[in-house]
């Protein structure tokens, strides 16, 4: 009975990862629009008006392509988008194939985790400090770097539940990569 009371605890973690999941996945397609329109109207500023926005590349490059990209993490691994290598892997046993897996779930969720915890650091001291990145417009470093742990928080969850999955722990609701590798 534990153990089913277990399982649903980690289901309705797992659905509550997924929801979110969705949310970064739709700020990175936003992320995206926004990137398109403003380097659309960049375009037409600089070629057609002679006067480019001053402020562009910055918003650009330090804060929509970093959620386009780190925001859409979790959900592509949740759906087996990730590019994998796995000629030998199917041809292993399936008990050796499964505990190989958890162990590179648990080791990468491990190391993810770790590198979201030291981003979360590194984006509370930029906001204690006030940095900012000069130019036309004051940037604050902090907005950009909070992105970061943002996104690597649910791809580190996501692999130690794919590490559960692995061995066969939980079953969840996203087949698609543990599939991909029976």
């Amino acid at each position: 009975m534990a153990r089913s009371a277990a399982t649903v605890l980690v289901r309705k973690f797992d659905h509550a990862l997924a929801w979110f999941e969705n949310l970064l996945l739709v700020v990175a397609a936003i992320s995206v629009l926004v990137m398109m329109f403003v380097t659309g109207a960049d375009v037409l500023m600089r070629y057609v008006l002679g006067a480019p926005f001053s402020w562009a590349f910055d918003l650009l490059t330090r804060y929509l392509l970093i959620a386009a990209f780190f925001c859409a993490f979790g959900y592509t691994l949740r759906v087996g988008g990730h590019v994998a290598v796995d000629y030998f892997i199917p041809k292993w046993p399936t008990r050796i194939r499964e505990q190989l897996l958890a162990a590179a779930y648990l080791l990468a969720g491990v190391i993810v985790l770790l590198i979201c915890w030291l981003t979360a650091v590194e984006t509370v001291e930029a906001w204690r400090s006030d940095e900012i990145i000069s130019g036309v417009i004051e940037w604050p470093v902090w907005l950009s770097k909070i992105v970061v742990p943002i996104g690597l928080a649910p791809l580190s969850l996501r692999l130690l539940l794919l590490s559960l999955r692995a061995v066969g722990l939980y079953v969840g609701h996203d087949d698609a990569l543990v599939g991909n590798a029976t």
